[in-house]
């Protein structure tokens, strides 16, 4: 049994933390390619960090923050 030190260790992935840090050095899925066929933008939430997920006018994907940097 996890102690809840342990338990939270491996399961909060918000930004900063120890499992975060590690799941974002890997590509994670965060929508079916299908579901932007009839869309430009998608909110996403993924690792506690809101994201838009867009088309972009040659139709590739990207994925950005949901807030402006500046």
């Amino acid at each position: 049994m996890l102690t809840q030190d342990e338990n939270e260790l491996l399961t909060q992935t918000g930004p900063g933390t120890p499992m975060g840090d590690l799941l974002r050095r890997y590509w994670q899925p965060v929508a079916a390619a299908a579901d932007m066929d009839d869309r430009w933008t998608m909110r996403v939430r993924i690792m506690s960090e809101d994201l838009v997920l867009f088309k972009d006018r040659t139709g590739k994907l990207g994925l950005i923050g949901e807030q402006c940097p500046h």
